[in-house]
């Protein structure tokens, strides 16, 4: 087929040895257009698949200057082949083995559950596996997998016990002469962490909305010419700890947009979900003309949202004597039926799910009352539904692919498929109402799976489990459409939230103003591709990443001599008042706190008063716990995880600060003693130099706005995130949204930036040059004028 414009554009960019983020729609031809580009070049390429057999495809059809990889392929021939005796040996080790290779010495008691050395030991392994799927440096806690049946503090409290453990088995597996099971994604890790430099002058990186962060972190290291070819709105595999390269990407961005897989009306559809998934491509259906949407009386596949519901169509298939064939087999699903069998029977299960429970009615109670089981209710409601040994046969009975008449899919397992015709099934619910009957938003990665599974057709689309979106948007029509969310007007909302919101005052003013946000992200980008790895917590499972994060802005506001700010003295306030906070505590609690907090305040204003005067602990669980206190002022509420939430009659301020897992205390402190040179100068400054917490003369025009930091004209934001490169559009506009709020000139800014204070980087930009990458001619004072008009208007 003859090149189309678009694909030739890539082409051009790609010859021209510019880095390239090619943003392809589903059956818009990428592998085509990649095998273009390697065509027009010379140069060593290297094309990296997600499996063999896409690699095996690719090598049938690139040039020979493009080699064409798994990542576990090039991790092999680096690193792997020194453990191929330990690879071809790696049977499956029995778990009791396991803990006794571990010194696992006994079973441990915890929440009146019982653990067994050889749950313990799979646990283990898993903080192992999870870790060689991370872009960590070392094992965690928070690598164990979460439990069913176990308190978050029970949970907390056995991932830090595993810890030694898993160091252990990590490091026996990176030993040629270790015992444990060793797995291929042990020498994939093995190999990101020798930083590689991959031989070849250009890289192609596919499915790069869906990367596994050890490859990213290797793919973006990368000196060569890098191009990197997916959909971002076909990223579904998040929950796995897959990432999306391609957003943030710092290069040029083009899109392919015309599909060959299916004609015009499917293609509205797919539009239709991306519209909701939050991406910009809009596709054009070039493919059959003859393609329709309605109902399919014999869809040759039917596409369901989970296993339970892929069950449920498998079993009316059967009823019917229709062969039915079930995408991956039905093999966890016969294991999850089994270990229900063994529980209904009194005996324990040692399915990883739910060895933890004594009967099937413990099961059952966990689903129905505690939140977080309810990724197992759909399956707790298949068994019930159908029973056990029904869905045993079931799976014995499913056809081949080949030989069925119909096949029955989840959407995630049909990816990269594509199917004549096929009918959506059940499990894609609508989203709920709230308490005060408003409509929820629809997630994003909800529709981005839905997109994946009606862009599957080729020429019939029947919507069948998806005709909820007539009534869904509908109730949600109105939402911004009027200025309002939920009935608040968008107006009254800060500057952070309403950038949330494409439809807000300030966005709608960001994208007709100051629209290119991507140059700034990819400028900041390119900025920390060389900087270290973020400092983080290693030994908690769970950390409050939201307290870490106002902690340690307190801390370096009391480096630089100043208070924490209102927002703090407001929770306060809220908590010691009569208005009401939702999930807050009894009247006399509440009074206790209003107190404690007041405490909290003098023994800072003590602080100032005095430096030097408290070490560096106590400072580190002063800023903790205001932390909650300014939590409660932002959400109005009382959250579950907070601190304050454990308090009683009695509770005073030194029991809080005892409060302070040692976990924070020590974070904190280290983002202290990173930010000990970068904020020198500026602790230097004269105090008329230094303003913490700053608000601007635009403030009351919105629900609010206050920055961190002016620091001699500097405008600084601090980020406090373990994924720096995850930064983006909201970040860039907050900074720009301060700087325009400044209406006056008051805080004579000439500088806007964001400090990393995990890997203590400073990212800066000049005035002219942040307002000129963001793509406005106008100079900064038309600018305040045109939003201070546009926010009053």
């Amino acid at each position: 087929m003859e090149p189309t414009e678009e694909q030739r554009a890539a082409r051009d960019v790609f010859a021209s040895g510019r880095d390239l983020a090619l943003i392809a729609g589903a059956g818009t031809g990428k592998t085509s257009t990649l095998i273009l580009m390697g065509a027009v070049t010379r140069k060593s390429g290297l094309y990296i698949a997600f499996n063999r057999s896409i690699a095996d495809d690719a090598r049938r059809r690139f040039d020979g200057n493009v080699d064409c990889r798994t990542a576990h392929s090039l991790a092999f021939s680096a690193v792997g082949h020194a453990y191929r005796d330990r690879v071809n040996a790696s049977t499956r080790i029995p778990a009791k083995e396991t803990a006794r290779l571990l010194d696992i010495p006994r079973d441990l008691e915890i929440d009146s559950r019982r653990i067994t050395r050889g749950h313990q030991a799979r646990l283990v392994m898993g903080m192992v596996r999870r870790f060689c799927t991370t872009s960590d440096r070392q094992v965690m806690a928070r690598h164990m997998e979460r439990i069913n049946g176990l308190s978050p503090a029970a949970q907390g409290f056995l991932s830090r016990a595993l810890l030694p453990y898993a160091e252990k088995a990590w490091e026996d597996i990176c030993s040629r002469d270790g015992s444990l099971r060793f797995e291929h994604d042990h020498y994939m890790k093995m190999w990101a962490l020798t930083e590689p430099v991959l031989p070849a002058d250009f890289v192609l990186l596919d499915e790069a909305q869906d990367t596994n962060p050890v490859l990213e972190e290797v793919f973006l290291a990368q000196p060569a010419q890098r191009v990197c070819v997916g959909d971002p709105a076909q990223q579904i595999y998040g929950w796995r700890n897959a990432r999306d390269v391609m957003t943030g990407f710092p290069a040029e961005h083009l899109h392919l947009t015309q599909s060959f897989r299916f004609g015009p009306r499917i293609a509205e559809v797919a539009n239709r979900w991306l519209h909701h998934a939050d991406s910009d491509m809009r596709l054009t259906g070039c493919g059959p003309t003859d393609s329709r949407v309605g109902p399919a009386a014999n869809a040759d596949a039917v596409l369901c949202r989970g296993n339970a519901d892929a069950m449920g169509e498998v079993l009316r298939f059967l009823d019917d004597g229709v062969p039915v064939a079930l995408t991956g087999g039905g093999a966890s699903l016969q294991r999850i039926a089994t270990a229900a069998q063994e529980l209904k029977s009194g005996g324990r299960t040692s399915h990883p799910e739910l060895f933890l429970f004594t009967s099937w009615d413990d099961v059952q109670e966990y689903v129905e009352h505690d939140t977080a089981g309810q990724d197992l209710k759909a399956i707790v409601k298949l068994v019930d539904t159908y029973g056990s040994e029904t869905i045993i046969r079931a799976v014995d009975r499913l056809s081949d692919e080949r030989s069925a008449k119909v096949t029955v899919s989840t959407a995630h397992k049909a990816k990269g498929r594509e199917w004549a015709s096929i009918r959506i099934g059940k499990g894609f619910s609508a989203p709920s109402v709230d308490d005060d009957g408003v409509q929820r938003p629809l997630r994003a990665d909800e529709a981005r799976l839905i997109y994946v599974a009606v862009t599957r057709a080729q020429r019939h689309l029947d919507p069948a489990g998806i005709t909820w979106v007539e009534d869904y948007e509908k109730a949600t029509a109105p939402t911004g459409a009027d200025g309002t969310v939920a009935g608040q007007p968008m107006i009254t909302m800060s500057l952070t939230r309403q950038l949330r919101y494409a439809v807000s005052p300030v966005s709608r003013f960001m994208a007709e103003h100051l629209p290119n946000s991507s140059a700034v992200v990819r400028d900041y980008l390119r900025r920390i591709e060389a900087l270290p790895h973020p400092i983080q917590p290693i030994d908690v499972q769970y950390p409050n990443w939201s307290a870490l994060g106002h902690a340690i802005d307190y801390r370096l506001r009391l480096s630089l001599g100043s208070p924490l700010g209102v927002a703090v003295q407001h929770g306060i306030t809220a908590l010691g008042s009569p208005t009401p906070l939702r999930g807050a505590p009894a009247p006399a609690v509440r009074t206790t706190l209003h107190a404690a907090g007041q405490d909290l305040l003098e023994r800072v204003n003590t602080a100032l008063a005095h430096p030097g005067l408290f070490d560096e602990e106590s400072l580190a669980r002063l800023c903790f716990v205001a932390a909650f206190y300014e939590d409660v002022y932002r959400t109005g509420t009382v959250r579950r995880f907070n601190l304050l939430t454990d308090a009683t009659p009695g509770t005073t301020l030194a029991d809080l600060l005892t409060a302070v897992p040692a976990y924070a205390v020590e974070d904190i402190t280290r983002q202290t003693q990173l930010a000990e040179e970068p904020f020198a100068a500026f602790r230097a400054l004269p105090r008329r130099a230094r303003t913490c917490g700053p608000e601007f003369t635009g403030s009351t025009d919105i629900g609010g706005a206050d920055a961190d930091f002016i620091l001699d004209g500097l405008l600084l934001d601090c980020k406090a995130t373990v994924h720096p490169r995850r930064l983006g559009r909201e970040e860039v506009y907050q900074l720009a949204g301060y700087l325009l709020l400044d209406y006056d000139d008051h805080h004579g800014i000439d500088h806007v930036g964001l400090y990393l204070s995990r890997q203590a980087a400073l990212i800066t930009w000049s005035v002219n040059d942040f307002l000129s990458r963001l793509g406005t001619t106008k100079p900064l004072p038309a600018l305040r004028q045109r939003l201070r008009h546009h926010l009053t208007h």
